[in-house]
C-alpha cells in the first residue's frame, strides 16, 4: 500500500482518502472529491488497498485488518510534518480510518461515510464467492458491485473477495476503541449498511465533537457521486484543520 498524489493544492495540508470495499483512489478523483478538497486547499493523497485499483496484487495471506491500519498510521505520521493528517474513508476504508485513528498518533479530524457497527465484510466476501448462504443484502451488493466493475471482472471479483475473507478474519468491533478526533459521518439515507447514529452514540464518552450528514436518496454505493457529502466533507475538514503556517513544507 503505497501513496498516490491526486491532486489538491501541492502546498496545502494534506489530507489521505481511503477507499471502500471493490473501489479504488481513482473513483475519489471521479466522483469530485479531490476537487472539493483541494478547492479547501487541501493536498489530497490516497492509497490503493491490495487487490484494488493500481495496486491490482492480490492480497496476500499475510494480509490482516490490522497490518492495513498499521500501514495507514504509518502513511499518515509521515505527511504531516509533526501536524495530524486528517483521513477520509468510505466503507471499508472507514472502518480502517476508525480504527487507525483510535490507535496511532499523527492522525486529525476524520470524515467517515458507510459506516456502521456491524461487520458485513466477511458475509459480503461469501456473496462474492457466490455463496448462497450469504445474507441477501450482501448479496445484492456483490451483484451491484460486480454488474458496476470494469473489464476483467471475474479477476477483480476473486481479488476482492480474497480480501474480505483475509481481513475479515479480524472483526471490525468499533467500541473497542474509539478515536477521539473531530468526526464527520455521512451515508445515504437508503444505505442499510450504515449506521451514523449508532457510530456517534459510541463517541459519547469522548466527548469530541459528532457531526452527521445523510444524504436522502442515496444508497451504499452512489452516496460519493452527491454534491451535498463531498462539499460537506470538505467543509468539516476547513473548519477543523488549522491553517498551515506561511513556510511550512507539506
Amino acid at each position: 500500500m503505497d501513496l498516490l498524489e491526486l491532486g489538491g493544492d501541492p502546498g496545502g495540508h494534506p489530507v489521505l482518502l481511503v477507499h471502500g470495499f471493490a473501489s479504488s483512489s481513482s473513483d475519489w478523483v471521479r466522483t469530485g472529491w479531490v476537487r472539493a478538497l483541494g478547492q479547501q486547499g487541501f493536498r489530497v493523497l490516497g492509497v490503493d488497498l491490495p487487490g484494488h485499483g493500481r495496486h491490482a496484487a492480490p492480497a496476500s495471506q499475510e494480509t490482516t485488518r490490522t497490518g492495513l491500519e498499521d500501514r495507514i498510521g504509518e502513511l499518515a505520521a509521515g505527511l504531516g510534518g509533526g501536524a495530524p493528517v486528517p483521513l477520509v474513508g468510505y466503507s471499508l476504508g472507514a472502518q480502517l480510518a476508525w480504527s487507525a485513528a483510535a490507535r496511532r498518533p499523527g492522525i486529525g479530524a476524520l470524515v467517515l461515510g458507510g459506516l456502521g457497527p456491524q461487520d458485513r465484510l466477511p458475509d459480503l466476501g461469501r456473496a462474492l464467492a457466490g455463496d448462497p448462504t450469504a445474507e441477501p443484502s450482501a448479496r445484492e451488493l456483490a451483484a451491484t458491485l460486480t454488474a458496476t466493475a470494469p473489464e476483467g471482472v471475474s479477476g477483480r471479483v476473486r481479488r476482492w473477495s480474497a480480501l474480505a475473507r483475509l481481513a475479515g478474519t479480524e472483526p471490525f468491533a468499533p467500541e473497542s476503541a474509539v478515536p477521539a478526533q473531530p468526526l464527520l459521518l455521512f451515508a445515504g439515507g437508503r444505505d442499510d449498511w450504515a449506521d451514523p447514529r449508532a457510530m456517534a452514540r459510541l463517541r459519547g464518552r469522548t466527548g469530541a465533537p459528532t457531526e452527521q450528514l445523510v444524504v436522502p436518496g442515496r444508497g451504499h454505493v452512489d452516496v460519493l457521486t452527491a454534491r451535498a457529502a463531498r462539499q460537506g466533507a470538505a467543509g468539516f475538514l476547513r473548519r477543523s484543520v488549522p491553517p498551515r503556517a506561511p513556510g511550512v513544507l507539506p
